[in-house]
């Protein structure tokens, strides 16, 4: 599912024309770094499991999108257009159900500009039958050992 949600993301993000930037890079350097703009930097921050089933989970996430633009003409104004389709682009092309959460200007130092959206979304998760984890069952106590037995 995760998989799945970051590559829906990162597709979406591509579609729109922007450079997304690699994760393996340090998120310090990610302000020092891009000298392509507009480019955008994705992350997942964190994913909490809420059982529905034995097998099925709902999952509520937050996913932060940073949005590196340059513009020493217009202060960061030519950025909103871009903003508006990052948004447009997750909340419609995903099956997470991404909500847009805030827009703030994280960053801003001589016509470079790191804006910050924030998303929460939902989605479901099922973990197939053949994954299940095996669970242990006490069977027999005898004295100070525990004898036991593993089942499905």
């Amino acid at each position: 599912m995760l998989t799945e949600l970051d590559a829906q993301i990162g597709n979406a993000l591509q579609g729109l024309g922007l450079t997304v930037l690699s994760k393996v890079d340090k998120p310090t350097e990610l302000f020092t770094k891009p000298k392509t703009t507009p480019a955008v930097w994705y992350i997942i921050e964190k994913a909490k499991f809420e059982r529905i089933a034995s097998f099925a989970f709902s999952v509520d996430f937050d996913v932060s999108v940073f949005l590196f633009y340059r513009s020493l003409r217009e202060k960061g104004q030519g950025a909103y257009e871009l903003l508006e389709r990052i948004l447009t682009a997750l909340s419609l092309k995903t099956q997470f159900n991404l909500i847009p959460q805030s827009i703030e200007l994280y960053y801003h130092e001589s016509g470079e500009f790191a804006f910050l959206l924030s998303f929460k979304g939902n989605g479901r998760f099922v973990v197939p039958q053949e994954e299940e984890p095996l669970t242990t069952r006490i069977t027999v106590y005898e004295g100070e050992e525990f004898v036991s037995e593993v089942s499905k």
